[in-house]
């Protein structure tokens, strides 16, 4: 069965080399992972980004980075349609584990992961809709 998968990141402060190392990390993971992944492409200026494209096992193609969201604040949202959430979840587990805020959201479920105050890296989930509404 495949369903979407929707994920966003956000690096609340950061500069374009602390971006640029971040999303080259996680480009490796991509490929430790066994997906198929293109370049690290990195703009500078107004428009600053970091990105990749990759295929993970059990994933459509998804483009992964951050883009400024003005001042020093990073963001990024993607989706991709998955058969298998393992690989995916991941990534997104070593995006939180280098300071990254991540939300991923699927099966009628949000989870989120971020560090903490000490640095411990924390995940919640609940459902993506109030159902008591329906």
């Amino acid at each position: 069965m495949k369903i979407a998968f929707t994920f966003s990141w956000l690096l609340r402060d950061g500069d374009i080399a602390q971006v640029r190392d971040i999303i080259a990390k996680l480009r490796q993971n991509a490929i430790d992972l066994g997906g198929d992944v293109g370049d690290l492409i990195v703009q500078t200026g107004d428009e600053a980004q970091a990105m990749f494209t990759a295929t993970l096992p059990g994933a459509s193609v998804g483009k992964f980075g951050l883009a400024s969201a003005g001042h020093s604040s990073w963001s990024w949202s993607g989706a991709v349609v998955i058969s298998d959430v393992r690989n995916i979840s991941e990534l997104n587990a070593a995006a939180a584990e280098l300071g990254l805020e991540v939300a991923e959201t699927y099966a009628g479920m949000v989870f989120t992961t971020k560090k903490n105050a000490d640095g411990v890296v924390q995940s919640e989930q609940r459902w993506a809709f109030d159902w008591s509404n329906f």
